[in-house]
C-alpha cells in the first residue's frame, strides 16, 4: 500500500483572501507611516548631532578655543564640516588669520561686502566684549542640506527594505507558499501519484480549494482501482467460468459419444450414461442460470418488490421446507424464531433465493449441527445462522461474498455447488437494504449474521 505524501506549511487562521490582502494594504501603509516617522526622529537627531545651533554662546566658546588652541585646532575639535572656514578679522575688517579659507591673510573688506553673506554660506560674526579681533565663521548652506537629504534617503531606504523583506515573507507565508504547494500537487497528480494529498493551512478560498482537489484525487485514485479490481475480477470471472463449464460440459461430450458410438450398451449402461449427463447438463444449466442472476442483480435489471411481511412467519415458512432435508441428512438444528411480530419489506421470492443459497452452504460445510434464530435489536431485525463445521479462515470473510470464491483451494465442486450462491445472496439482502456478515469472533464453525431495518409498522 502506497504512503500519501504530504505537502505541509504552517497552521494560518483561515480567513477570506480579499480580507487577507485588506489586512496587508492597511499593515503596509501603516508601516510605511511609521517609516516616515522614524526617519523624521532620526533626521532630526542627525542634525542636532552633525550642526549644533550656532548661538553667541556657541561663538563665545568657540572664540575662546582659537586663543587657547589656534584656529585650525580649535576647528577640528567642533567638527565642521569640510567646506566651512574660520577668519579672525581686525576692527578695520582686514582678515588677520584664517582657516580653510579661500581669503588669505591680509583680505580687505568692504563694510558693504562684509555685511552681504556670502552665497552658499551662512555667516556669523561674533564681536567680543573685550578683544582686538572678531570672528567669522562661514558655514556651507548647501552641503548641510545635501548631507541632511543623504542621510535621510539612506536611512528610509534601509529601513524600507528591511520592512519589505519581512513584508513580503509574510504575504509569501500566506498566499505565494500555498500556491505552490497547490501546484506541486497538482503536478504530482497529472502524473499519476493520485496518493498525493496536499496539507496545509491558508487562506479559506486556498483552504478549499486544496480540500477540493485532493477530494479529487482521492475520488480519481479510487475510480482508478476500482476499474482495475473491476478488469482483474472479469478475467477472474472469464476463468472461473471456464473451469466451471468445462468439467461438466466434457462430460456431457464424452457420455453423449459414448452412447452415440456405443449401440451394443446394455440397458442398464445406457441408463447410467444418460443419469450422468443429465446431471452433468442440470450442473451445467445452473451455473448458467445463477451467473445470469447475479448479472441481473448486479445491473439492477432484476424485478424486486418489497412489500411490508412478517419476517418472523416467513422465515419459518422458509426454514420449515428444510427439515426433511436435515433429518435425512442427520443433521441437528436448532430454532430460536420468537413469536413477536417483525415487519420488514422484503420480496419474499428473492429473500428465499438468498436464505436457501446461505442454508445449502452451512448444510455442505457445517457438519452435524445447525443453529438460526431471530431477534430484534435497536429497530433492526437481527438473523442468525450458525454451525459447526469447518468455518471460514477470517482472511475470506469478504472474499467469500464474491464469485466464484471457495475456501477449499483445489475448487472442488463435490457439494454440486456453482460458487456463485453466497455472492447472490449478498446481493439479493444489500437490495433490501440489508448487510450480510461473517462474526469473527465465532470460532466453533461458521456464523452468518444478517442485518434488516424494521418497517415503520412493527
Amino acid at each position: 500500500m502506497k504512503t500519501r505524501k504530504l505537502l505541509t506549511l504552517t497552521k494560518k487562521k483561515d480567513i477570506p483572501i480579499k480580507r487577507q490582502f485588506l489586512v496587508n494594504y492597511t499593515l503596509l501603509f501603516i508601516i510605511l507611516l511609521l517609516i516616515g516617522v522614524v526617519t523624521l526622529i532620526a533626521n532630526t537627531l542627525y542634525v542636532e548631532s552633525m550642526y549644533e545651533d550656532v548661538d553667541q554662546e556657541y561663538l563665545l566658546e568657540l572664540y575662546e578655543d582659537i586663543e587657547l588652541e589656534g584656529l585650525e585646532e580649535a576647528f577640528l575639535n567642533h567638527e565642521f564640516p569640510d567646506h566651512a572656514y574660520l577668519e579672525t578679522i581686525s576692527k578695520n575688517y582686514t582678515v588677520v588669520q584664517q582657516y580653510n579659507s579661500p581669503n588669505e591673510a591680509g583680505y580687505q573688506y568692504e563694510l558693504n561686502d562684509f555685511l552681504i553673506e556670502i552665497d552658499h554660506y551662512d555667516t556669523d560674526l561674533f564681536i567680543p566684549d573685550n578683544g582686538e579681533y572678531y570672528l567669522l565663521l562661514y558655514l556651507p548652506v548647501e552641503r548641510f542640506f545635501l548631507d541632511v537629504f543623504l542621510f535621510t534617503v539612506l536611512f528610509f531606504t534601509i529601513c524600507l527594505l528591511f520592512i519589505l523583506r519581512w513584508y513580503v515573507k509574510r504575504t509569501s507565508t500566506q498566499i505565494i507558499e500555498p500556491v505552490e504547494k497547490l501546484l506541486n500537487g497538482v503536478d504530482s497528480i497529472t502524473k499519476g501519484n493520485y496518493e498525493t494529498e496536499i496539507q496545509f493551512q491558508a487562506n479559506r478560498e486556498l483552504n478549499q480549494l486544496k480540500e477540493n482537489i485532493n477530494r479529487m484525487a482521492a475520488k480519481i485514485g479510487e475510480e482508478i482501482s476500482l476499474k482495475e479490481r473491476s478488469e482483474l475480477l472479469r478475467k477472474q470471472l472469464i476463468l472461473d467460468i471456464s473451469h466451471d463449464l468445462k468439467t461438466p460440459l466434457m462430460n456431457i461430450q464424452g457420455y453423449a459419444e459414448t452412447l452415440s458410438q456405443f449401440p451394443s450398451l446394455s440397458h442398464e449402461e445406457r441408463q447410467q450414461y444418460s443419469s450422468i449427463v443429465i446431471a452433468n447438463s442440470t450442473k451445467a444449466n445452473r451455473l448458467i442460470q445463477d451467473l445470469f442472476d447475479l448479472s441481473q442483480l448486479d445491473m439492477g435489471t432484476s424485478r424486486i418488490s418489497l412489500e411490508n411481511h412478517n419476517l418472523t412467519e416467513t422465515f419459518r415458512t422458509i426454514f420449515s421446507s428444510f427439515v426433511d432435508e436435515l433429518e435425512a441428512k442427520g443433521i441437528h438444528y436448532d430454532v430460536e424464531i420468537p413469536d413477536d411480530l417483525m415487519t420488514v419489506k422484503l420480496d419474499v421470492h428473492l429473500f428465499e433465493r438468498a436464505l436457501t443459497n446461505i442454508l445449502h452452504n452451512c448444510i455442505a460445510y457445517g457438519g452435524k449441527l445447525l443453529a438460526v434464530s431471530l431477534r430484534e435489536d435497536d429497530k433492526q431485525a437481527i438473523l442468525t445462522i450458525e454451525d459447526k463445521g469447518i468455518g471460514i479462515p477470517k482472511d475470506y470473510h469478504e472474499k467469500v461474498f464474491e464469485p466464484f470464491i471457495r475456501v477449499d483451494e483445489s475448487r472442488s465442486t463435490y457439494t454440486g455447488g456453482t460458487g456463485l450462491g453466497l455472492a447472490i445472496a449478498q446481493k439479493i439482502i444489500a437490495q433490501h437494504h440489508g448487510i450480510i456478515q461473517i462474526d469473527p469472533d465465532y470460532t466453533e464453525g461458521c456464523r452468518f449474521v444478517i442485518i434488516f431495518p424494521l418497517s415503520a409498522e412493527s
